[in-house]
């Protein structure tokens, strides 16, 4: 039973993780929340200094790739919000920017050249007009003017106060191909703004505040640092289990030969001092003249003889060993 407790604890502790790793994960990178405190948010923003360029150049730069979320949906009238740039400084007629309100992170391809349906005005997209090239403006909520009536009677759609969206980056690309293929980790734009570039606003016109969101990835980062742990400790663990084993036989084997080269050296002494004594004992019981044995014989003998004990005694107690 606790087996079955354990599992299921285990299981419901996993799925728990997965899930926070789930939610994070469409907000690994930085993005800007963007809150409207008037009818018309509005500001205009300069270009990234860390980009490819601080500049535009509107006769070769002709789109544009956002990264956006969509929170609030609609005008006072129900109709869905829509987005415009304008050049800098603004003039109509604009650029019309039409979200995709899923609520979800999307990216729109947009063509700098084109203007709202309902106007009569060609692009202002060049650099005849477009004089302060260092900026662009961007209104990041607006009624949409193609859906809504042109007339001063009825059109009375409008931004409300805390309508919202969240906006990632706005790239600027010489070709459609490139404007395309970004996902916000290449170098191609060849101008961008990012989050950090849009958190200034003009209080003049109803931007009311814009936060930064970093990427909080709590669940994922818990586990990265519990395997990192894991792995360090593992690896410690074998390399010190590795270095006590190493050690281990090496002092094992020092001390065998130790004890053998000490055992050795005291058998040689004894089986010396052995010899010694019997030479001597030989020499004193031998007499020193006649016909016997010669005294030199005796000794060789007696050397010899002791010699071979020892011989003998040094590997056996080798073997034993």
């Amino acid at each position: 039973m606790k087996k079955l407790s354990a599992a299921i604890l285990v299981a419901v502790l996993l799925v728990s993780v997965l899930s926070v790793i789930q939610v994070n994960a469409a907000d690994d990178f930085t993005y800007a929340h963007i809150v409207a405190s008037g009818t018309d948010p509005y500001a205009t923003f300069n270009f990234n200094p860390n980009g490819n360029h601080v500049t535009i150049d509107p006769d070769t730069v002709k789109w544009a790739s956002i990264k956006y979320r969509t929170v609030t949906e609609t005008d006072n009238t129900g109709v869905q919000l829509t987005g415009q740039l304008y050049i800098n400084p603004a003039v109509e007629p604009f650029i019309p920017i039409k979200y995709n309100h899923t609520k979800q992170w999307e990216t729109l391809v947009i063509d700098l050249t084109s203007v709202s349906e309902k106007t009569s005005l060609q692009s202002a997209w060049n650099s005849s007009k477009y004089s302060a090239v260092e900026g662009i403006r961007f209104d990041p909520l607006e009624p949409d003017r193609d859906a809504e009536a042109q007339d001063t009677e009825h059109d009375t759609a409008v931004v409300s106060d805390g309508d919202s969206i969240d906006i990632a980056y706005i790239a600027f690309f010489e070709s459609e191909e490139d404007a395309k293929n970004y996902d916000g980790t290449q170098d191609t734009p060849y101008c961008i703004i990012l989050p950090e570039d849009l958190e200034w606003y003009s209080s003049d016109n109803s931007i009311g505040s814009v936060d930064i969101y970093e990427p909080k990835k709590p669940a994922q980062t818990t586990a990265e640092a519990t395997k990192e742990e894991t792995k360090e400790e593992t690896q410690t663990t074998a390399e010190e289990t590795k270095e006590e084993t190493k050690e281990e036989p090496q002092t094992t084997a020092e001390a065998t030969k130790e004890e053998t080269k000490a055992d050795t050296q005291a058998d040689s002494a004894l089986s010396t001092d052995a010899a010694t004594k019997a030479a001597d004992t030989a020499a004193e019981n031998t007499p020193s003249g006649g016909s016997g044995f010669p005294v030199w014989g005796i000794v060789v003998i007696a050397v010899a003889a002791v010699v071979l004990v020892a011989a003998i005694i040094a590997l056996a107690v080798k073997k034993k060993k």
